[in-house]
């Protein structure tokens, strides 16, 4: 999916301005380059499935398919492609639903440039990276959620299971789990299935969640 060594970026945005402010920022990247941009989420899903970006910014309130739906429907289609949500929207019911979609970063429009292309790069490398407002909406929505009756079955963790668990809390890929615990990629990424099957979730975002009701980690 490389070009010329660059980053390739598909932007989806209602807003012309918009589009064409993040098309500077990018294009003022070394690392990254603009392939195309869409104006509406069917469009941003039609377009990925033919230009097979590395990465999407995506706005959340769009046209025809909102943001949260064409992210679910682009990662089903090319689960190695990135997102990373770009909109205004600080609350738990925009924030949460854009990460269960899928999108590993959020960001918004008023953010600076450099914290939008950080965000970026980190999602290029599977790290989850949200801008200080999106991650106060998703701790607030955590901590409101908490309830005892919403907790998972008890599980018993192997020492190797807690720990994986820990660094996963904090946002590292697999590869960034494996180099700190000293195993394989391949060996993070049973440990994360197992997991994910102990505490009956779907994803990754699940169930670092679930963790934190249970006091596993801290967020």
């Amino acid at each position: 999916m490389m070009t010329r060594g660059n980053y390739r970026v598909l932007i989806a945005d209602d807003e012309a301005v918009v589009r064409e402010t993040l098309s500077v920022y990018v294009g003022s990247a070394g690392d990254m380059e603009v392939v195309g941009t869409a104006a509406d989420g069917r469009s941003a899903v039609q377009m990925a499935s033919n230009l097979r970006p590395d990465i999407v910014l995506m706005d959340i309130q769009m046209p025809r398919v909102d943001g949260v739906e064409a992210t679910a429907e682009l990662l089903r289609a090319l689960p190695a492609t990135r997102v990373v949500m770009i909109t205004t929207f600080t609350t738990a019911d925009a924030v949460v639903p854009a990460l269960r979609a899928g999108a590993l970063g959020y960001v918004l429009k008023s953010d600076p440039p450099e914290r939008i292309l950080t965000t970026v790069r980190r999602a290029l490398t599977g790290r989850t990276e949200l801008s200080p407002k999106a991650l106060d909406a998703v701790v607030g929505h955590l901590r409101d959620g908490d309830r005892r009756s919403d907790l998972p079955p008890a599980v018993t963790l192997t020492s190797r299971e807690a720990e994986v668990l820990r660094h996963l809390a904090t946002g590292c890929s697999n590869r960034e789990v494996a180099d700190v615990m000293g195993i394989t990629e391949k060996s993070v990424k049973l440990h994360v299935t197992h997991l994910v099957s102990k505490f009956g979730v779907r994803d990754r975002l699940q169930l670092v969640i679930a963790a934190h009701k249970a006091g596993l980690v801290e967020l």
